[in-house]
């Protein structure tokens, strides 16, 4: 009877290292599920820059007349809109990827943006070939 009394605090034990490595794994699971959809991200981003630089230089020919000064606030106002207007569903694309069976959110925001797969698969490519990916 004591030494099943002395093993009852190291049972308590190994069920605490068990939850912990549990709730370890599942974070990790998340974390890998949620880089799945990073490059998809970057592209979404880049493309929109694209975007607002090609814009910006059709406002250029269009009025050539703004100051450097109006133009600079022009530029970063269209940006600032953008990022706005990206930021929600980024985050709730990343959010979505990380639980089990979220990878297909990632092919559902290249399919809406028809953003080019070469230019996905590139992202992904100089991900891995960072060194310094993974440090902070």
């Amino acid at each position: 009877l004591a030494e099943a009394s002395a093993d009852a605090p190291m049972a308590a034990d190994v069920d605490r290292v068990r939850t912990i490595v549990s709730d370890e794994v599942a974070a990790f699971g998340a974390a890998q599920r949620a880089a799945h959809v990073a490059p998809t991200v970057v592209a979404l981003r880049t493309m929109a820059a694209d975007v607002v630089a090609g814009e910006i230089a059709r406002l250029d020919g269009r009025l050539p007349d703004l100051d450097e000064k109006q133009r600079a606030e022009i530029t970063q106002t269209v940006r600032r809109v953008v990022d706005k207007l990206l930021h929600a569903p980024t985050v709730r694309v990343k959010q979505l990827a990380s639980e089990p069976g979220g990878a297909g959110y990632a092919d559902a925001l290249r399919e809406l943006f028809d953003l080019d797969p070469q230019t996905v698969a590139a992202v992904s490519r100089a991900d891995l070939n960072d060194p310094n990916r993974g440090r902070s």
